[in-house]
């Protein structure tokens, strides 16, 4: 049995090896690592606002709008105009992304063979954990911006 210490202990190691393997990935693509891993957000959860971007990630709105730009001139990522609200502009991955993907290639089907070792059982426990992992992660990194945005005033 592991304490919740041990697990602690272990997710901390994962996170402080997927900032290392994040920052590795961004530099080869010419992006930084935040960069890098709010492009994922988008690929993963289809075209989304600066808005949606700010919730999902709880950074400023100067910072979401800077990453859109960099990630613009990067050519990996576009803004669009919704069709269902023409006054709300929408930020959606370009073809450019091929490149970065490839990158991912090796390590997604190494992760897909540690997790096929999993009961679906075990697999739901992960997933709802990393879930919780995240939102609290979203949830800390507004606080901070809040913080910053204190002491600035």
């Amino acid at each position: 049995m592991s304490s919740p210490q041990d697990v602690l202990d272990r997710y901390r190691e994962m996170t402080g090896q997927s900032v290392v393997l994040s920052d590795a990935i961004a530099r080869h693509a010419g992006l930084s690592p935040a960069d890098l891993e709010v492009l994922g957000t988008i690929q993963q959860r289809g075209p989304l606002s600066a808005g949606q971007l700010i919730q999902v990630t709880g950074l400023s709105a100067a910072a979401v709008t800077g990453l859109i730009d960099r990630l613009e001139h990067a050519g990996v990522a576009r803004r669009r105009v919704d069709a269902a609200d023409r006054r709300r502009v929408l930020v959606e991955v370009s073809s450019g992304i091929d490149r970065i993907a490839k990158l991912y290639g090796s390590l997604e089907e190494d992760t897909l063979r540690v997790l096929a070792r999993r009961s679906d059982e075990e697999l739901s426990v992960i997933a709802d954990f990393l879930h919780d992992m995240n939102e609290l992660g979203v949830k800390h990194v507004a606080g901070l911006t809040a913080s910053a945005r204190e002491l600035e005033r």
